[in-house]
């Protein structure tokens, strides 16, 4: 009963020094949220500024307004021009806006970095200032002119927020392309010549094609060439990406079609490495394609 009771006690001074430095660090936080919270309050005083405060603790206000602009969605690639100061005005970091070189990031759900903490509170072609906390910032962590634990202003001057979807939209408005059929799987099927015959399945079916980013440059095409590029109807094998085989099998002997699809059908995340690297990461692809012939394996 001794050895049981000295087991208790020890267990009992174990959490309850666990408990104690729990306590300790929820407090430390406490106190430099309400350090900063006083920080940005003063400043956002001394500047006359009028800022909203967001559930995050973010201070912002929107100095260039397009409220009918587009916002930022998990898939889009972002582009930006920024400043990031202290407080105490010193700046921290910018993007290279005398180059015109915009900041740019994938928004795949994964990244962490600053913007993405504020960046949901504006619509494209809006100009805005933000105040954030350290919390947000990096907390205790030190970085080049920056203290631990304090709060940073950073000013967009310019965003941008672009979608595959949206691009591959604004290609066929601009373009005066009218779609035959979106696929369920968001495959634009646009048909350029009618065909003769239906494809079968399991026979090979001759395709002559140019492949298509959105801005019209050509990464590959067998046009030039006494080869066609075969295919077996009504396959689900990998030999190609899933875009060029759901557009391909719908077309008929002697059809001419143009697919347009995103990148989760093509390439994706990796992109294409043959060639040197033909096709980038999160783009979008353009084929133009024929059904010349339909013969047995």
């Amino acid at each position: 009963m001794k050895f049981k009771l000295l087991n208790f006690l020890v267990f009992g001074a174990v959490v309850s020094l666990l408990s104690s430095c729990l306590s300790s660090v929820v407090l430390e936080e406490n106190v430099i949220d309400q350090q900063n919270e006083t920080q940005i309050q003063q400043y956002i005083s001394s500047k006359s500024l009028t800022m909203q405060k967001a559930g995050n603790g973010v201070y912002y206000t929107i100095t260039q307004s397009n409220a009918n602009g587009r916002q930022m969605i998990l898939g889009d690639t972002i582009h930006l021009h920024y400043v990031i100061t202290r407080l105490d005005g010193v700046k921290i970091d910018s993007s290279s806006v005398l180059t015109n070189k915009p900041f740019t990031f994938y928004h795949n759900g994964v990244n962490t970095n600053i913007f993405l903490k504020f960046i949901s509170l504006m619509h494209e072609g809006e100009k805005g200032t933000f105040i954030l906390p350290s919390r947000l910032v990096g907390g205790g962590v030190a970085f080049p002119n920056l203290a631990a634990n304090q709060p940073v202003r950073c000013d967009i001057s310019y965003f941008q927020t672009s979608g595959e979807e949206a691009a591959i939209d604004r290609y066929i408005k601009e373009k005066n392309i009218t779609v035959t059929e979106k696929t369920t799987e968001g495959v634009r099927y646009i048909k350029t010549r009618d065909g003769s015959a239906d494809l079968i399945a399991g026979k090979v079916a001759k395709i002559k094609y140019t492949g298509k980013f959105l801005n019209g440059e050509i990464f590959d095409t067998n046009l030039n060439t006494t080869d066609s590029l075969s295919l077996t109807v009504g396959s689900t094998a990998a030999s190609f990406v899933t875009g060029f085989m759901i557009g391909a099998n719908k077309m008929k002997l002697g059809e001419k079609a143009t697919i347009i699809f995103r990148s989760a059908l093509g390439y994706g995340a990796t992109g294409d490495s043959r060639d040197g690297g033909r096709i980038p990461p999160y783009t979008p692809l353009i084929f133009e394609l024929e059904i010349v012939a339909m013969k047995d394996k």
